[in-house]
């Protein structure tokens, strides 16, 4: 049986280094790879983000980190988008003018309607009322996650399962399906409960 070996897309927008201490600090093997290479030693994904679609779309693109992770998610090995990562394994955004996802997940990323009370972003803790699926295993429900967002995704894919959360409106705060797996709250920011769910992801098989 492999030993779990993780890399992580380093394609300077995402928040690497605390996902870094994160997984050091469960004490599994990782990479970070701001550059394509051969992916095949490696055994999970993960794919973080900050800040704007349209120019990470761009970036994974131009860079192409597109292709290679489309390539990895055929292997059925498991793959976890987090924050805009998240957002990426969907269709489209129409953040800074409408760009193109990785198409995992049928759904578009939109903005939220900003309402009395919820200030944008929306930041800080809150609960994720889950699915009980496997990932989830030996974390309460509901359970604090830290957000950090402006942008959330409100389709549903039929053929996916997830979780959500409420911010003025209900969104899906975590989906999967098959081996990609999306969260839309920083797990490695979320203490217990977000090691956990790392922990859970990385024992995936």
């Amino acid at each position: 049986m492999l030993k779990q070996n993780i890399v992580i897309v380093d394609a300077d927008f995402g928040n690497i280094e605390s996902i870094e201490n994160a997984i050091k600090h469960l004490g599994y093997n990782f990479k970070s790879l701001k550059n394509v290479s051969n992916l095949d030693k490696y055994t999970h994904l993960i794919l973080p983000g900050v800040g704007s679609f349209n120019a990470a779309s761009k970036k994974l693109q131009s860079s192409g980190w597109f292709d290679t992770i489309k390539k990895f998610a055929s292997t059925s090995k498991p793959i976890l988008g987090i924050c805009l990562g998240m957002q990426l394994l969907f269709e489209t955004s129409d953040e800074n003018g409408l760009s193109q996802g990785l198409n995992f997940f049928k759904g578009h990323c939109k903005k939220f309607i900003s309402q009395n009370n919820f200030p944008l972003p929306h930041i800080g803790f809150n609960f994720v009322k889950h699915n009980n699926s496997k990932i989830w295993e030996n974390i309460p429900n509901p359970s604090p996650f830290y957000f950090i967002h402006n942008y959330r995704i409100k389709q549903i894919d039929e053929l996916a399962t997830v979780s959500k959360t409420t911010y003025g409106e209900q969104f899906i705060s975590f989906i999967e399906k098959k081996n990609i797996f999306g969260a839309q709250f920083h797990p490695e920011k979320s203490h217990r409960v977000g090691l956990k769910l790392l922990k859970n992801f990385i024992e995936l098989r």
